[in-house]
């Protein structure tokens, strides 16, 4: 019978945060960089919890110093349900309010074990990549693009006010990308910029106003982003609710491969 045990990381386990990597050059890359991160006081290896049994690391998930990062797990693929809803029962506990997201590439892509440590399902997703050096995209001449200040323009305000995106904030290095209708007002919106990861380029088809819609507006607004993603990346990242077909059938028309299921959880 297997014995698990939930724990941080130190400096001695600190080796078993990659110790579940399938490429080894790989995990003793990201391995220094994380170490070169420690050196420069801007992460330490309590950042890991580990769950360990008497055959090594069995899950490892590691807590970003923002809150609104998701915990992303990673898991063997045969370790049992009991260690695994001891794993998320400790994580729960110990870090309430963030959300807690199981891939189907890195973990036992099964909601049980999560939902009897206590979190609450609330999403499925499906996640999609592109290579954009593979083919290319038609972009629409008449899109206007922007910064910060296109959010500004009451015309912009509105749709992203009517889309429920009032909100909205472009991160560092994202460009607002607009479509117009017939009447020249703006009927579908997007962004696309960074993803965090180098040379990875991520989109948010924010939405298309609902006069608008059934008229292809958002797959020519999706190839126009993956146009100007290509021009700065060599690939992009993006997922939609497993429950969304008009979604699902843009991402297919525009050539993306789907990478696989995310589920999300929550603690209320």
């Amino acid at each position: 019978m297997n014995t698990f045990t939930v724990e941080r990381a130190t400096l001695a386990t600190l080796p078993d945060a990659y110790a579940l990597h399938p490429d080894r050059a790989d995990a003793e890359r990201r391995l220094a960089q994380f170490r070169e991160r420690m050196e420069a006081g801007k992460v330490s290896p309590e950042q890991f919890v580990l769950l360990r049994s008497g055959r090594g690391a069995e899950a490892v998930t590691l807590v970003s110093n923002n809150p609104h990062v998701p915990l992303l797990s990673r898991s063997r693929a045969d370790t049992p349900h009991a260690g695994l809803t001891q794993f998320y029962a400790f994580l729960r506990e110990a870090e309430p309010g963030r959300t807690l997201v199981l891939d189907s590439i890195l973990n036992v892509f099964d909601p049980a074990p999560a939902l009897a440590a206590g979190w609450r399902l609330d999403d499925a997703q499906v996640t999609y990549e592109t290579d954009l050096t593979a083919r290319t995209w038609t972009p629409a001449p008449d899109a206007h693009e922007g910064g910060a200040e296109l959010l500004e323009r009451p015309d912009i305000a509105a749709l992203l006010a009517e889309l429920g995106q009032a909100d909205l904030e472009l991160d560092e290095g994202w460009h607002l990308a607009a479509l117009l209708d017939d009447e020249g007002q703006p009927a579908a919106l997007g962004a696309f910029g960074p993803s965090g990861r180098p040379d990875w380029a991520s989109i948010n088809l924010i939405g298309v106003r609902g006069a608008a819609r059934r008229q292809g507006l958002g797959t020519r607004l999706h190839a126009h982003l993956l146009a100007r993603a290509a021009r700065e990346f060599g690939c992009h990242v993006g997922r939609t609710e497993a429950e969304n077909p008009a979604m699902r059938r843009i991402f297919a028309r525009s050539g993306c491969e789907v990478r696989g299921e995310q589920l999300y959880f929550r603690t209320s």
